[in-house]
């Protein structure tokens, strides 16, 4: 089975979580969550500032989700449990991917400096690792 999410722009990061998969696209501000059968547009979440991401993750435990922000510098974390709230927090330079570990904190690739940063889910930096 085929499944076509429509869309002028292309897909810059995808996450699922539960029934939901997370998709953003190249240069918008909104998170388009779809449903995980059926494929079909279930709404659309609103991150204001949000210029070009390439990195979703999501948090069960926490109930959000994580959106790197390379236009900005910025990781956007976006509340799940029904307010949408955004907050953000800034990061090295070219955020790109990221992943929530095991103890419930985000990892983000940050490309220019070629380090990795761990952060708690609101956004108080952990450490940062150096990568070849």
């Amino acid at each position: 089975m085929k499944h076509v999410i429509p869309g002028d722009a292309g897909v810059t990061g995808v996450t699922s979580l539960g029934d939901d998969v997370f998709v953003v696209r190249c240069n918008s501000q909104e998170i388009e969550v779809y449903d995980a059968v059926t494929f079909t547009l279930r709404r659309r979440l609103s991150v204001p500032g949000l210029r070009y991401s390439e990195g979703l993750a999501a948090c069960a435990s926490n109930r959000c989700l994580y959106a790197s922000d390379s236009g900005n510098d910025l990781v956007h974390r976006v509340e799940l449990s029904g307010s949408n709230a955004v907050t953000k927090w800034s990061v090295g330079r070219g955020p790109e991917g990221l992943i929530v570990n095991s103890a419930k904190n985000v990892l983000v690739v940050i490309e220019d400096e070629r380090t990795l940063q761990e952060f708690t889910t609101h956004g108080a930096l952990l450490q940062t690792i150096q990568l070849q």
